[in-house]
């Protein structure tokens, strides 16, 4: 898919520069694996795959709306705090992996050159509309959320409802709090009225950790023009996504280079990052979530991710193919992590 000179370079930029994962579900796998009788399937397998996709920081989704993984459609917040357990618990007994919790835990984990993990709830069910629970899982080490998945929860409606509202009394407070306490607002998956109701309660970058162009591809997911200046307005960054259905048609690396080309015409190169959500260890369950009832998200037949980029341990093939399609290395290290990084500094607090 790309050059050998490319992607040797290409690793050699994720030795040089921290690499940034905006959006991950590696602990959906570690849940099943643990109650299997794997006592550190994060420390004894996904490090060393972190470790080959050249990734420093990396995103995991601890809780959330999905009816299955996340057990939406019974105790979401009981998920979320053995998922949380899951990560912290393996996170704790290796010297290599660090919970970001401040932005001091972030340069320090970058200057050692280990492996920082934002937790992140991929929708605000667990908090069960508290503020009080919203300022626990903060407590617990929570640093990013989403107010929704694809569909209605107390706080907001997510882009499979048919008829979507903005965000609930208990939305906007829970937002706002969220703000307060210096964890990162994720728009992906808020329906259109949500997500301009975010824009105008927060007051620092906003991020859609996994989301393309809709110009490109009008996939609900995806984003219009207008939404894609409201995020860089306020600072934030679009995380390029390589979920096929997200990407077009035979999704391909070109054709999400397409979608990265378009938004740093855009809304310039300083707003792009990268947000894969990666589904090859947990295909099964990631399906069994996105066809459970009658969501209205349409995610196509097949879920391929482009040829070269199946796993996380494939990143380089992304920046090499950036490198191939004449971006400089002073925007590639932007892309693949300066500018979440820039986010992370600007959200979370100091220790």
């Amino acid at each position: 898919m790309v050059g050998k000179d490319a992607l040797t370079r290409a690793r050699e930029l994720h030795d040089e520069f921290p690499v940034v994962d905006c959006h991950g579900d590696i602990p959906m796998d570690l849940w099943r694996r643990r109650r299997a009788g794997e006592p550190a399937p994060l420390v004894d397998d996904y490090l060393q795959r972190l470790r080959t996709g050249g990734v420093r920081i990396e995103f995991m989704t601890v809780g959330g709306d999905q009816p299955l993984t996340m057990d939406g459609i019974g105790r979401p917040e009981l998920r979320a705090l053995e998922l949380i357990d899951d990560v912290v618990s393996e996170a704790e007994t290796h010297p290599d992996l660090s919970i970001i919790r401040t932005t001091d835990d972030l340069d320090r984990t970058i200057a050692e050159k280990g492996i920082g993990i934002v937790l992140h709830l991929e929708g605000l069910a667990p908090t069960r509309g508290s503020g009080a629970v919203l300022r626990s899982f903060h407590r617990l080490g929570v640093r990013s959320a989403q107010p929704t998945w694809n569909m209605r929860n107390a706080l907001a409606d997510g882009v499979g409802e048919p008829v979507p509202a903005g965000l609930s009394a208990q939305g906007r407070e829970l937002i706002a709090e969220m703000t307060k306490l210096g964890a990162v607002v994720d728009v992906s998956h808020l329906a259109p009225h949500g997500f301009w109701d975010v824009v105008e309660i927060v007051d620092a970058p906003i991020v859609a950790s996994h989301a393309n162009a809709a110009a490109i591809w009008p996939h609900p997911r995806n984003l219009e023009d207008d939404q894609l200046w409201a995020i860089a307005s306020s600072g934030g960054v679009i995380g390029a996504c390589f979920f096929p259905a997200f990407i077009g048609e035979h999704a391909t690396l070109d054709k999400l280079i397409d979608h990265v080309d378009y938004i740093v015409g855009l809304v310039g190169v300083d707003h792009v990052g990268v947000g894969p959500d990666y589904v090859d260890f947990a295909r099964d369950l990631m399906i069994a979530d996105m066809t459970y009832g009658s969501t209205a998200v349409d995610y196509g037949d097949a879920f391929d991710f482009p040829e070269g980029l199946e796993s996380i341990e494939t990143l380089p093939v992304f920046t090499a193919g950036l490198l191939e399609r004449g971006y400089s290395e002073t925007d590639i290290a932007k892309i693949i992590g300066g500018n979440a990084l820039r986010v992370l500094h600007a959200v979370l607090p100091r220790a």
